[in-house]
């Protein structure tokens, strides 16, 4: 049943980050992804729901929102062309941001 649960969410979360891609060109809809997965999963791990509904949100809308392999790949290119500093900031911007939402997530 947990499985159920995490593919219905995961269907969810996929689809908003679909439709982030195509709303904001590039690292931007990757970082607005990441941030508000964050952020929901901060939410949702402040309401102690139980398991089926943290399955639900956590494992299956935040994990199909977030897009960590993206930020591998934009995060790799920036190195594939020695650009470090815009690197650093894209990285150090993302764990703020990350950082930051789940904290206010769990606030809210």
């Amino acid at each position: 049943m947990i499985f159920l649960y995490a593919a219905f969410g995961g269907f969810f979360g996929g689809f908003l980050r679909w439709t982030l891609a195509q709303l904001f060109p590039g690292k931007r809809a990757t970082l607005t992804a990441n941030t508000l997965a964050c952020f929901v999963g901060g939410f949702v791990v402040s309401l102690e729901l139980p398991h089926l509904y943290t399955a639900l949100l956590i494992a299956g809308f935040c994990g199909a929102l977030s897009t960590w392999s993206t930020l591998a790949k934009e995060l790799g290119q920036l190195i594939n062309d020695k650009k470090w500093w815009p690197m650093l900031g894209y990285l150090s911007l993302t764990f703020a941001l990350g950082y930051l939402a789940v904290f206010l997530g769990m606030r809210f």
